[in-house]
């Protein structure tokens, strides 16, 4: 049986730097990888509404995939810093 009248122990576990450098790397390579996706699919959805004026959509559609590219491009970057690990 479990004591539930006993205080609970906590666990504390230290990274070093280089583990602590790796989680936030792959977490910012996460977050990164997630907008660029958001992107893309933002760029999908305006390219297939027909109450946006074409040259507006072409345009506007074209950032958002170029900035998507770059941050997808990053997200790698982030990660090749760190050893690879994708």
């Amino acid at each position: 049986m479990v004591d539930t009248t006993a205080p609970a122990h906590e666990v504390a576990y230290t990274y070093t730097p280089a583990e602590l450098n790796r989680l936030i790397s792959r977490e910012l390579a996460g977050r990164l990888h997630e907008l660029g996706m958001s992107l893309m699919s933002n760029a999908a959805f305006l390219l297939a509404n027909d109450t946006v004026p074409a040259a507006v959509k072409r345009d506007r559609a074209r950032v958002y995939l170029d900035v998507s590219a770059q941050l997808r491009l990053l997200a790698l970057a982030e990660l090749d810093g760190i050893g690879g690990a994708r």
